[in-house]
């Protein structure tokens, strides 16, 4: 009798260690009737551990899943050159190793904008993945499972390449490839089950009509020319095409384009204003970038970069610190106060890329910035202005400023905007006359597109500008395969 009741005792534990009781199972056990001591055992706690142990046991069994899909794919691939064996795995595990690219239209159409970005040689790896594809039977696995390395990569390159376009749009394989968020490959599957593959394709393309245009000229040239004699303007064509990608067509917003020296404002594909612009010198280019207008300001006051203050203004203030009074320029010091530049030693700052001064120059007709000043949210604090030095606009080479852009039809460009936010000529001109700093939100959605084109296609015709930057000097480069670039394009 003894013994069985020990038997009895541990029978709760056993029942815990199984793992294989549900909460209600231990929950009915110690409701039952029985005789065992309820508080030695805390109900809650066991089913936390029960839970647990389901859960890690569920985590072990897709770990041996993906294991065994990635074991595949080695086995289906062999040397072939995959880029994201993991993601892959997982992909092609869910559907049981069926294929994704059923879709010939999708195919066709994704692997035309693919050879485009092979042909801008911003990606050597883009280059050895297309090369492979060609290579491979179409029938077989292998192709597809290649078509989708690729084109995770080239998601990830569609989403990033506005905000890093700096980085990977101006030198040769600049381009890194990584994987996309989990989101936009859930997105692109779920578009696959529902026979949307190339719906979701178009919408990753480019809707830039030049971009367009550029990439079918070379298209035909490829077809009609020798690839080796050609390839040097081809290359170029190709690498602005992927320019162009990043700025929508011309239809609502503010565009200039760094290397023709132009403002362009559209509304509703209309040209509202062409002006003549200042950009970056060579030493401090002005960014690619897009932003959007946040306000305006008349009379506005000039906060001096750290840049400009160390390397222009402090050389100036050490010759003769008089100039702080005739630039119209106010000192300030760590705490605020205003001081007079006599006070102060400027030559031992000279060549220091720090200044222990804030300086500010007055709002005026003689302000660096001139009467307006066009704001919008820039890492590199980068902005359109008027400027009191109009004979600068008349310069056929106009790479003439520390970064931001000049304007010169800066007044016409403010009575557009200040009209939209409600405001008379009379009160525009009443404002300026006082010389009082007025800041006037933006009424209008005003996107803003620097960006830096020198070679595209447009109605058929080869159009040029000056490679002011020197972006563009590098030859087309020797891994890029014009012959499977063709195929494609």
């Amino acid at each position: 009798m003894k013994a069985k009741a020990q038997r009895f005792k541990f029978a709760p534990l056993v029942i815990l260690i199984s793992g294989l009781c549900t909460s209600c199972t231990v929950s009915d056990y110690f409701n039952s009737g029985t005789n065992v001591q309820k508080e030695s055992i805390n109900v809650e706690q066991a089913n936390q551990q029960i839970a647990q142990a389901k859960a890690a046991e569920q985590a072990r069994l897709e770990l041996e899943k993906q294991q065994q899909a990635e074991a595949k794919i080695v086995e289906l691939m062999g040397n072939q050159p995959i880029q994201f064996y993991s993601t892959l795995a997982k992909i092609y595990a869910a559907r049981e190793f069926s294929p994704i690219w059923q879709d010939e239209s999708a195919k066709k159409k994704f692997l035309h904008e693919y050879a485009g970005l092979v042909a801008s040689g911003i990606s050597i790896r883009a280059a050895i993945s297309l090369d492979a594809i060609s290579v491979t039977p179409v029938e077989e696995i292998q192709h597809d499972i290649l078509l989708t390395d690729a084109f995770l990569s080239y998601m990830y390159y569609t989403k990033k390449v506005p905000s890093l376009a700096q980085n990977w749009l101006y030198s040769q394989n600049s381009y890194k490839a990584d994987k996309p968020e989990d989101e936009l490959i859930e997105l692109w599957l779920t578009a696959v089950q529902n026979n949307q593959n190339l719906d979701f394709v178009n919408i990753l393309s480019a809707s830039n009509h030049l971009y367009q245009e550029t990439l079918q000229y070379i298209s035909n040239s490829l077809a009609m020319t020798d690839k080796e004699k050609s390839s040097t303007i081809l290359y170029k064509l190709a690498l602005n095409a992927q320019r162009l990608r990043i700025i929508p067509s011309f239809e609502n917003g503010i565009f200039v384009n760094i290397p023709s020296y132009q403002l362009n404002y559209y509304r509703d594909g209309k040209l509202v204003l062409n002006s003549r612009v200042i950009v970056g010198k060579e030493a401090r280019k002005t960014p690619v970038m897009y932003s959007k207008l946040s306000n305006l300001v008349v009379n506005p006051p000039w906060h001096v970069p750290n840049t400009i203050l160390t390397k222009d203004i402090v050389p100036k203030l050490a010759r003769d610190p008089g100039y702080a009074e005739r630039a119209s320029l106010e000192i300030f010091d760590s705490k605020g106060n205003k001081i007079s530049a006599y006070s102060v030693n400027w030559s031992q700052y000279v060549n220091s890329k720090s200044v222990p001064f804030r300086i500010r120059q007055k709002a005026g007709d003689d302000s660096a910035l001139g009467r307006f000043k066009f704001n919008m949210p820039s890492s590199d604090a980068i902005y359109l202005h008027d400027t009191p030095n109009r004979s600068l606009f008349n310069k056929t080479s106009r790479a003439l400023s520390s970064g931001c852009v000049r304007v010169s039809k800066s007044d016409e460009l403010a009575s557009v905007l200040l009209k939209e936010a409600g405001w008379s000529m009379d009160k525009k001109q009443r404002v300026l006359a006082s010389k009082k700093t007025t800041s006037v939100p933006i009424q209008s959605d005003n996107p803003v597109y620097l960006y830096y084109v020198t070679t595209w296609i447009e109605n058929g015709k080869v159009q040029t500008l000056p490679d002011i930057y020197g972006y563009d000097k590098l030859s087309a480069p020797n891994y890029i395969n014009w012959n499977t670039v063709q195929k494609y394009l």
